[in-house]
């Protein structure tokens, strides 16, 4: 009796992706998403543009109409850190209220900020390259702009007492930054209040407090 042969199988095909139509700003923000995962997992040295492009989901040349680099992907996602940080910030401060608590509270506020987004601090300050830290250090310099310019302000009416208070500002700012930054890359167990009392007590004494006269 005659076989029939049975019909060749051939391999079934994947469906391809649908390819997703999004508006610039949409397209940047997947990158930053994707770039987010690709350092934590790979820490920055390590990561390459063409990992970066693929968990953002555009090809290689598509990422470099987004950013030159990936120390200013790295640069961008800082920025977005330090703009959410900076709108907390503003309310606060628009809410008004008496000159040290306000302070106080924008202090508390910075200490839980970098607490809630450590595995960001680490990326940065764990394998980060020059450029990117300079890029990085551009933005707290935003930061510190708006503690000076609130402190001068309180300067003006008698609040803050130091010799020079925007110097002092200035040396509470980078005190508590690295003191968090220091404490985040070595994976030290962080105590919320007991960091930002140590932070405030440096602050009320750099600052001039006039009850600790």
């Amino acid at each position: 009796m005659a076989t029939t042969a049975s019909p060749a199988t051939t391999p079934e095909k994947r469906p391809r992706r649908k390819r997703q139509t999004l508006s610039p700003e949409d397209r940047r923000a997947a990158l930053i998403k994707g770039a987010t995962e690709v350092f934590r997992a790979k820490g920055f040295a390590a990561a390459t543009v063409a990992e970066l492009a693929e968990a953002g989901e555009v090809a290689k040349g598509t990422f470099y109409l987004y950013f030159d680099s990936k120390d200013h992907l790295l640069g961008a996602m800082w920025e977005e850190y330090v703009d959410r940080f900076l709108q907390d910030t503003r309310v606060m401060l628009d809410e008004g209220g008496a000159w040290w608590p306000s302070l106080d509270r924008l202090i508390r506020t910075l200490v839980e900020h970098a607490v809630e987004n450590a595995s960001l601090h680490r990326v940065v300050y764990r394998s980060a390259n020059a450029k990117a830290l300079e890029l990085c250090h551009a933005s707290n310099r935003r930061v510190v702009d708006v503690m000076c310019d609130f402190v001068a302000r309180g300067t003006l009416v008698g609040a803050f007492r130091a010799r020079d208070t925007r110097l002092a500002c200035r040396m509470v700012f980078h005190a508590a930054d690295g003191l968090l930054d220091d404490m985040i890359s070595r994976d030290e167990p962080i105590d919320l209040d007991e960091v930002t009392a140590a932070i405030l007590e440096l602050a009320h004494r750099g600052l001039g407090d006039p009850d600790l006269a």
